[in-house]
C-alpha cells in the first residue's frame, strides 16, 4: 500500500512539475514573439530616424579664428578655452566643437599663422542650436574673461553646397 502512494505520489509529482515546465516553455515562446515584434518596430524607427538624420545632416559649421594681443598669456588663453569645451560639447545640437591651432611641421609650404593665432571649428544640428550657444549662460560667463586677450577675431556661418 504504501508502495503504491508512493508511486501516486511520484505520478503527480512529475505531472505537476512536466505541466509547470510546458507551461513556462509556452510562456517563454509568448514572450520571444513579443521580443521579435518589439526588435522589428525598434528596426523600423532606427532606420526611419537614420533617414531623418541622413535628411538633416548638412547642419551648420562655424569657423572662429581668434588672433591674441602681443601680450597675451597664451597658457591662460589656453587653459580658460579649453574649460569651456566640453560644456560646449554636452549642449544640444552640437556636433562638433573644437580649438586648432598651426600643426608642427618641417613643411615649408602651409601658410602659418603663428602661436597667437587660433581657430574655433563648430558644427551644429541648426541655426537655432547654434544661437542658443551663443546665448547659453556659460558663454555669456566665459567671454568676458578672454575678451581683453583677442585683439581680433572673425565669425563665419557655413553651410555644406549640395
Amino acid at each position: 500500500m504504501k508502495k503504491n502512494v508512493l508511486v501516486i505520489f511520484r505520478m503527480v509529482v512529475t505531472v505537476v512539475v512536466m505541466g509547470t515546465m510546458a507551461m513556462m516553455i509556452l510562456s517563454l515562446r509568448d514572450e520571444v514573439n513579443r521580443l521579435k515584434h518589439v526588435n522589428a518596430a525598434l528596426k523600423g524607427q532606427l532606420a526611419l530616424s537614420g533617414a531623418k538624420a541622413a535628411e538633416k545632416d548638412g547642419g551648420v559649421y562655424v569657423l572662429c579664428r581668434f588672433d591674441l594681443n602681443e601680450d597675451a598669456d597664451v597658457n591662460d588663453y589656453l587653459k580658460k578655452t579649453l574649460a569651456v569645451v566640453p560644456t560646449v560639447r554636452a549642449e544640444d545640437g552640437c556636433r562638433l566643437y573644437t580649438l586648432l591651432k598651426d600643426a608642427e611641421t618641417d613643411w615649408d609650404k602651409p601658410m602659418r599663422f603663428g602661436e597667437k593665432t587660433f581657430w574655433m571649428v563648430e558644427k551644429w544640428d541648426s541655426i537655432d542650436a547654434l544661437k542658443a550657444h551663443l546665448e547659453a549662460p556659460h558663454m555669456k560667463a566665459f567671454g568676458p574673461t578672454i575678451k581683453g586677450m583677442r585683439k581680433s577675431g572673425t565669425f563665419h556661418v557655413l553651410e555644406e553646397v549640395k
